[in-house]
């Protein structure tokens, strides 16, 4: 792994999310929270396994405290690679003239949360904060921060991202199902060395669930899921590992994001993941069978519309 000229350190392949570490998170999710001594074996296990990369965001409960406080523990804040993502701005209707303060402010309450003087990576959390990116730039310019960027959840978001100058990482969903972001913005990102993380691997879980748990209103996806599974069982994979390696086949991705919840899942999500990108003649396969769903199956912020 090269280290990045920006925050010092390396970016690993995989990104651990820690969403699930200060909420209840994923329409799979059954078991809840998990207690802070499993966060802590979790992060752990992680690092052992060559996984640098955390993904958090002051939106996600206590998850900024709790890897905080693991991360001060373990004494391992400049070895790390965090990403956080601000309370977003658009949703709290922020008067325009105080949004500079009020980045600033997100920006110091999770440097507290987590412990740390400055942070490798800070993204604005929504598409429609992408106008205040230069207030964000002058975070960086004081070196709170090693790189900025967004979060976006639609295509229109991750064009506007790439052509925007100050942007230096970006974090979207990418997943076998979802094929809302063309392979020109991979081009544009890879070009300008902009950091890609891709998030929603599994789909909050939808891509792995058992058929009888899957919602009506997103029931579309079974015949194609099905075809995909074949698709893995004849490569001799599961459908984990056909979830997991089509993230990292990507040249222009530098880190697929996954969330587990026992340090058995993670150490084989790590396995899985040290055999490489998919062949290309699977890639193919996978293109042929999929799709385009619509934004109400592969968008997880809508789908509690049709709930």
């Amino acid at each position: 792994m090269k280290v990045d000229a920006a925050t010092g350190l390396s970016f690993s392949p995989l990104m651990l999310g820690t969403v699930q570490f200060g909420l209840d998170y994923g329409i799979a999710n059954q078991g809840g929270r998990p207690e802070y001594q499993t966060c802590r074996d979790i992060v752990t296990c992680a690092l052992e396994a060559g996984i640098n990369c955390f993904d958090t965001a002051a939106a996600y409960g206590e998850s900024e405290q709790v890897l905080g406080r693991i991360i001060s523990e373990l004494n391992v804040a400049d070895q790390v690679v965090v990403v956080s993502k601000n309370r977003p701005i658009s949703d709290l209707d922020v008067p325009a003239g105080q949004v500079p303060e009020f980045i600033e402010s997100s920006l110091v309450q999770s440097l507290e949360n987590l412990r740390m003087e400055s942070l490798p990576v800070f993204l604005f959390h929504r598409d429609r904060d992408l106008p205040w990116m230069e207030a964000l730039h002058t975070m960086k310019e004081r070196g709170l921060v090693g790189r900025v960027g967004i979060s976006v959840d639609t295509a229109e978001g991750a064009e506007q991202a790439v052509g925007n100058g100050l942007v230096e990482a970006i974090q979207l969903p990418h997943n076998l199902f979802d094929r809302r972001f063309s392979r020109t913005v991979f081009e544009k990102l890879h070009e300008r060395k902009i950091k890609l993380f891709v998030r929603s691997t599994f789909l909050q879980g939808l891509l792995l669930m058992p058929e009888e748990r899957i919602p009506a209103h997103l029931g579309a996806i079974l015949p194609v899921r099905r075809k995909l599974e074949r698709l893995a069982a004849e490569a001799g994979i599961s459908m984990v590992e056909l979830c997991l390696r089509y993230g990292l086949s990507f040249p222009a991705i530098t880190s697929v994001l996954i969330g587990v919840d026992s340090v058995e899942q993670l150490r084989e999500n790590a396995a899985m993941a040290r055999r490489g990108p998919l062949e290309e003649s699977l890639l193919n396969k996978i293109d042929e069978c999929v799709p385009k769903f619509p934004e109400s199956v592969v968008r997880p912020s809508l789908w509690k519309q049709n709930d």
